[in-house]
């Protein structure tokens, strides 16, 4: 039997529903913003005061969401940094999905490119906040050793080109968050510290350890050149990441760190769960046999303006819980969380992830998955979302034809999906009580709406 999702035509903006008892209406349905007067075809007019804007940038190479906070404080998620499907051989692994707009372009740039764009002029031509989810290709950029096969160009410690890359000193090359960071200067990066000191199975391979150079080299040289600093996230802590222009007029906005390298948040005060994954020592001596994924250790935060909820997972999951139930790093953040408006899909919704157990807690009424591999979305996922809230929006950034059939075979129908390619922007407006998501052309960098769908309400 195929999934059933709310009937709405795509492209077409559905009709304002009046919210259920016990809701609150927003009597002004902002209708006269320019932020709003968004038509089919035409460029996506920019953020305003007051609005929170979550963007899914699409480039085919993994996964970056670029946030543009009430005042104009602005946050990348992670830069993709994937090499293109056109150019690499995947050795047998599930193949990418063509790279957007072209393989022409590096995903570094198309999200330079989005970012100058979209980013309000409060910003300064500058990052408030990059947020590494964990330390994966796809999300900071990816080592590979024939880097200039893919225009992923070296450079010295002084940002100087060269023709070849030498890590021990200082080198780096133009992929990932190097190359947005090359471009749009970032004030703070925000990650979950030492990977030494809390190492995941693939620090021990050499491409994790020249990819976490690759990242460590560059936050070296954005620290002298721009004076970027680096800061370790704080469990269950909300005064970390702040509105930075005015936070006094915006006193419902918050976001809440989670969990982050295998900690998590006990959902009161700021007291963090620090044993439910072995000790990092245990994990180091017994790192073969134990073999703890990066995902596990992702970065998992709780966005909050007024009534509107948005949850980002990184690459959470819980694959191996059947010999190791700790594996299962989703059940302990299904715990402190509770129902939202809208969520990243934890790694891409690939199998494993996205747990019934979270999902129940959370019941996303949209959910957008950042797709870069043609295995993904995954049919048994999509059932768990659906299972949780029928009524679910599935947004899809990317989405194969031979996983078109594959859906189709295991009974989920694709053209019920919202978005099977494209950037997926969320517009909250001001105190969060509405929403639209709009979903803009990806084939070139004119950021033209494909479709639109709201306002939606947003409840308590």
């Amino acid at each position: 039997m195929a999934f059933a999702v709310a009937a709405l035509c795509g492209g077409c903006e559905e009709p304002y529903t009046p919210p259920t008892p016990g809701g609150k209406t927003d009597t002004d349905d902002h209708s006269d913003d320019p932020a709003l007067n968004v038509k089919i075809g035409e460029v996506l007019p920019g953020w305003q005061e007051g609005y929170l804007d979550i963007h899914s940038i699409n480039g085919g190479r993994g996964e970056a969401f670029y946030y543009i906070f009430p005042d104009g404080t602005t946050m990348l998620c992670d830069a993709a940094g994937a090499p293109p499907m056109e150019l690499y051989n995947y050795d047998g692994d599930s193949p990418g999905v063509p790279s957007k707009p072209s393989a022409n372009i590096n995903s570094g740039a198309v999200i330079v490119d989005y970012i100058k764009h979209f980013a309000p002029s409060v910003a300064n031509g500058r990052l408030d906040y990059f947020y590494t989810s964990h330390y994966h290709g796809d999300h900071i950029g990816a080592w590979r050793d024939k880097y200039l096969t893919y225009g992923w160009t070296p450079f010295n410690k002084e940002g100087e080109k060269v023709s070849k890359i030498d890590l021990n000193a200082g080198g780096f090359y133009l992929n990932g968050i190097a190359e947005v960071g090359l471009s749009i200067p970032i004030d703070k990066v925000l990650d979950r510290g030492d990977w030494a000191k809390r190492p995941s199975a693939d620090y021990y391979d050499d491409g994790g350890r020249y990819r976490y150079l690759l990242y460590l080299n560059y936050l070296d040289y954005a620290a002298r050149k721009h004076g970027t600093v680096r800061e370790t996230l704080k469990i269950g802590h909300t005064d970390q990441i702040v509105l930075k222009h005015d936070a006094s007029k915006y006193s419902t906005f918050s976001i809440r760190t989670i969990a982050s390298g295998g900690d998590i948040w006990k959902g009161t005060g700021t007291d963090v769960n620090t044993t439910y994954v072995p000790s990092a020592e245990e994990c180091d001596k017994n790192h073969k046999t134990i073999s703890i994924s990066e995902n596990l250790y992702s970065n998992v935060f709780l966005l909050k303006y007024g009534n509107f909820d948005f949850f980002s997972g990184g690459d959470i999951q819980y694959t191996g819980k059947s010999s190791q139930s700790w594996k299962d790093i989703e059940l302990p953040i299904s715990y402190v969380v509770g129902k939202v408006e809208g969520m990243k899909a934890s790694h891409h919704s690939t199998s494993n992830t996205n747990s019934a157990e979270l999902l129940a807690k959370l019941k996303p009424d949209f959910y957008i998955a950042g797709v870069w591999r043609e295995v993904q979305p995954n049919a048994a996922t999509l059932q768990r979302v659906l299972n949780a809230n029928a009524s679910t929006r599935i947004f899809c950034t990317n989405l194969t034809q031979t996983n078109v059939t594959t859906l189709k075979n295991a009974g989920v129908n694709p053209d019920t999906f919202l978005c099977q390619g494209g950037h997926v922007v969320v517009r909250v407006l001001p105190e969060g009580k509405k929403y639209y998501i709009y979903v803009l052309d990806d084939s070139d960098l004119e950021f033209k709406v494909k479709a639109k769908y709201g306002p939606y309400t947003s409840f308590k």
